[in-house]
This record gives structure tokens, C-alpha cells and sequence, in this order.
């Protein structure tokens, strides 16, 4: 896929989070700006699989940048997190983003981290839509957690 298709892949998934961000966690210690939507991503920005963290973490920015820029009621704050495709390290860095207070989930990236991170994710009340996690297990029996890939 082009650069271009998977920014405006996730720039469409960006402005759907944002009309859906009410699922959020209500105790977020983010942003105070009401109309500031804190999104968190997971993801191998280190390792052999970085390259799908990488270019995620590169789109979700070019789209934030580009919603931001509009300067529109709704603005969103990005944050990111490496799980090195590690399902313990993706539980800890989901765990950092949470704290963080993200109210929107962009991952975990990959299949194997996901699985665990969408579990959270669903306990949490927190949407989330992964880019690329491609296991049934992702979504499987969770109502707010998304995948954009194939299965």
C-alpha cells in the first residue's frame, strides 16, 4: 500500500475515533482541553517487526498533524509506546499510555501483542482500532476493539 493510502487510512480512522472517543476513559490524566483527544499507539518501533511500528506511528502523525493543522473544535494528541512485537512489553507500554490517559487506542500493531492489548483495551472501555493485527483474537468478543487489515 502507498504512503498516501495508509495516511488516509488512518486520518479516516483518526476522525472516526474522534466521533466515537465518548467510549474513553474518563479518568485520563492527558490533555485537560476537553476537546483534545489523547491517542495512544503500541507498537515495534524497535527490533525485527519496527518497520510495521514505524510506519504507523508515521502515518498516525502525518494525520494528527493534518487534522490539527484544520484547526477545527476537535484536536487530538498522540502519544506512542515500543512493545518490540514482545506481548509483555506491549502490556506495559498499554499500561504507560493508559496512565497517560489515552482515550483512544491505535494498536498494538502487531497480532501476538495485540491479542493481550485488546483484552485491556475492552476491561478498560477504551476503543481501540488496530491498523495491522490480522488474529481473529484481536476482536474476538470485544465490542469496542477494531481491525482495519484482513483476517
Amino acid at each position: 500500500m502507498k504512503k498516501k493510502q495508509i495516511a488516509a487510512m488512518l486520518m479516516a480512522g483518526a476522525m472516526c475515533m474522534g466521533m466515537l472517543a465518548g467510549c474513553g476513559n474518563k479518568d485520563n490524566t492527558g490533555s485537560s482541553d476537553s476537546n483534545v483527544f489523547t491517542v495512544g499507539v503500541v507498537g515495534p518501533l524497535t527490533g525485527d517487526a519496527a518497520i510495521y511500528g514505524t510506519n504507523v506511528v508515521n502515518a498516525a502523525q502525518i494525520a494528527v498533524d493534518e487534522i490539527n493543522a484544520l484547526g477545527g473544535d476537535i484536536q487530538f494528541e498522540l502519544r506512542y509506546e515500543d512493545d518490540v512485537n514482545d506481548t509483555e512489553k506491549a502490556v506495559n507500554a498499554y499500561n504507560v499510555l493508559k496512565e497517560w490517559g489515552m482515550q483512544i487506542s491505535l494498536g498494538s500493531v502487531t497480532s501476538q501483542p495485540g491479542i493481550s492489548t485488546s483484552t485491556l483495551n475492552y476491561e478498560d472501555s477504551i476503543f481501540a482500532l488496530t491498523p495491522s493485527a490480522s488474529s481473529q483474537a484481536t476482536t474476538e468478543g470485544k465490542d469496542n476493539v477494531f481491525q482495519m487489515c484482513f483476517m
